[in-house]
C-alpha cells in the first residue's frame, strides 16, 4: 500500500512539474489508462494552480523585494541605504535581450494567447507556461480554466499514446 502511494505521489509531483513524462512513467508503473489520465490531470492541475499563485505573488512583490536586497547590501558594504553609488546598476539607452528573452518574445508573438496555453504542458512545462501567462496575460479572464482544459486535453492524448505504443 505504501508504496502505491508513493508512486502516485511522484506521478503528482512529476505531472506538475514536467508534465510531457508524466504519463508515459504512470504507464511504466503498472498504472491503468484511467488511473494515468485522473493522476496526471490532478497533478497538473495542481502545478497550475499552484505555480499561478506564486506567480501573480511574485511578480506583484517584485520591486519591493529589489529594493530590500539592495537595501541590505548597502548595509552589509556600509552604504547609506539611500545613496546613489557604485551599486547602481549601468543604464544605457538599449535594451539587452538573452538568448531566453528572445525565445518568449518569439513564441508569445508568433503564437498569442491560444498558442502559448495549447504549449504550456508539453513543450514549455508547467511552471514556465503559468509563469508566461501571468506575466503577458494577466488582463485575460478564465486563464486557470484555459490552462486546466489544456492539461486536460494533453493528459488524454499523452496517456493514449502511451498505452498505445
Amino acid at each position: 500500500m505504501e508504496g502505491f502511494l508513493i508512486k502516485q505521489l511522484g506521478i503528482l509531483l512529476v505531472s506538475a512539474v514536467k508534465f510531457l513524462v508524466a504519463a508515459p512513467a504512470s504507464s511504466l508503473l503498472g498504472f491503468s489508462y484511467l488511473h494515468t489520465i485522473i493522476s496526471t490531470s490532478i497533478g497538473g492541475w495542481l502545478g497550475v494552480i499552484v505555480f499561478y499563485y506564486l506567480g501573480r505573488y511574485i511578480f506583484s512583490h517584485f520591486a519591493f523585494w529589489r529594493r530590500g536586497v539592495r537595501s541590505f547590501y548597502r548595509k552589509i558594504i556600509g552604504l547609506p541605504v539611500n545613496s546613489i553609488g557604485s551599486l547602481q546598476p549601468y543604464k544605457s539607452g538599449k535594451k539587452i535581450f538573452t538568448r531566453r528573452n528572445r525565445i518568449i518574445v518569439k513564441i508569445i508573438v508568433r503564437f498569442g494567447f491560444p498558442g502559448l496555453i495549447i504549449l504550456t504542458p508539453v513543450l514549455l512545462s508547467i511552471p514556465l507556461g503559468t509563469f508566461l501567462v501571468v506575466r503577458y496575460y494577466s488582463y485575460r479572464k478564465w486563464k486557470v480554466a484555459w490552462l486546466t482544459l489544456s492539461v486536460l486535453g494533453w493528459s488524454v492524448v499523452l496517456s493514449t499514446f502511451s498505452k498505445l505504443f
